[in-house]
């Protein structure tokens, strides 16, 4: 953790020579398409990415695409920010983008990044090289909390082999602090390889919320949604209480995408039931009424249209439940201090672990295993859901 934050004083006083000071981070925005986001400490010049299909067979790899010249998002002279879009990525494969700049027309284009990753746009098969299960580790609210996050995000890169990462909001304590994402959230993720390789599905949080809505290191989408394999995902923004989002939702449940797949999975910061909270804080400041739509306007939508499973953070600590069918989680504990004070109490949730943690999920052709993981490596619990029957074998 010193090292991040000397390497980022060095960046930030100007003493390091002109480089990426992130490495690539993949966001899912849709289906076919991903963002890719960097940043450098000065302006390159022809700034390009460009992405390729790898053919496991013969070891071909395919041109698909390459960008226009990026301009960067400068946020002051040593935080330059680079946005790309690429895909479409039709078919599942391994595929492979790299970052190229050209100083000028006498010098060839150098390539600055390279990075390679699966994509799963549809089911894989017995005759593909992609094989079941599809995994995904999850994190939630590892702000002002970097010794905890990088020994989970350590513990997840040595243990799994993430093909997506999940993270539920909240990746730092100040949004406008440019040193907390340096050093908080994309330090410890592209020093262990994981983020360069396996795309993230991001749901902004209270503390990354951008009013002005420019979300420099993340998805500025602030609802969307995407299929993996079997699997159709909703990721919603609990900070915009907008009839807008209300209308998409209901729209979204009702497409032939999201009721013909296997599992309808939704992402979501605050929970619908919140159970812990500083109690000053929920009672006296009203900050029980954060996000009070997400119950009272979304559960409903999600008990008729057949969710399967709801994913948020924002409490500090792990929790399960189930009501009317569909699986309730709370996954904030990587990295923020701990909410240990019980505050309500919604009669809902079977397991509470008032520890930090992880999340793996796999996906499998009929099911998926939710395992979750404490800062030791113990498995605090776990359960599978399949064929509209929760199986749970830690409680």
């Amino acid at each position: 953790m010193i090292k991040y934050k000397l390497r980022n004083n060095l960046y930030d006083l100007g003493l390091l020579s002109c480089s990426l000071r992130k490495s690539p981070i993949l966001y899912m925005i849709e289906t076919q398409k991903m963002l890719v986001v960097w940043e450098a400490n000065c302006a390159l010049k022809d700034v390009r990415i460009r992405w390729y299909e790898n053919r496991p067979s013969d070891g071909i790899g395919i041109l698909l695409g390459t960008s226009n010249i990026l301009d960067p998002l400068k946020l002051d002279d040593y935080h330059h920010v680079y946005k790309a879009i690429i895909g479409p990525f039709e078919t599942r494969s391994n595929y492979e983008y790299e970052i190229i700049h050209k100083e000028n027309e006498q010098n060839p284009a150098a390539i600055i990044a390279s990075n390679s990753f699966q994509f799963f746009p549809d089911l894989p098969d017995n005759s593909s090289s992609i094989t079941y299960p599809i995994k995904i580790v999850a994190f939630s609210d590892n702000q002002f909390g970097l010794t905890v996050f990088n020994r989970l995000v350590k513990s997840a890169f040595q243990r799994h082999t993430p093909n997506f990462i999940l993270h539920a909001g909240d990746a730092v304590q100040d949004y406008k602090n440019l040193q907390q994402w340096q050093t908080d959230f994309y330090d410890p993720l592209t020093n262990y390889h994981l983020s360069q390789q396996a795309p993230i599905i991001y749901a902004h949080g209270n503390h990354d919320y951008d009013k002005e809505n420019v979300y420099a290191y993340t998805t500025d989408i602030p609802w969307y949604s995407f299929t993996i394999a079997n699997t159709r995902w909703i990721v919603l923004d609990s900070n915009i209480d907008d009839i807008k989002q209300d209308e998409w939702l209901v729209q979204e449940l009702s497409s032939p995408e999201t009721k013909n797949a296997e599992f309808r999975i939704v992402v979501v910061h605050i929970p619908p039931f919140v159970e812990f909270w500083e109690p000053g804080a929920w009672h006296d400041k009203n900050e029980k009424h954060w996000g009070e739509f997400v119950r009272t306007r979304f559960v409903p939508l999600f008990r008729s249209h057949g969710v399967d499973l709801v994913i948020s953070g924002h409490q500090h600590n792990y929790q399960r439940g189930q009501l009317d069918g569909t699986v309730y989680t709370i996954i904030g504990g990587s990295g923020g201090e701990l909410d240990l004070e019980n505050v309500e109490d919604w009669k809902m949730y079977a397991t509470t672990k008032k520890t930090h943690h992880y999340v793996l999920m796999e996906i499998w052709s009929d099911k998926i295993i939710w395992v979750v993981y404490d800062l030791k490596g113990f498995v605090i619990d776990k359960f599978e859901m399949g064929n509209g029957v929760i199986f749970s074998s830690i409680s």
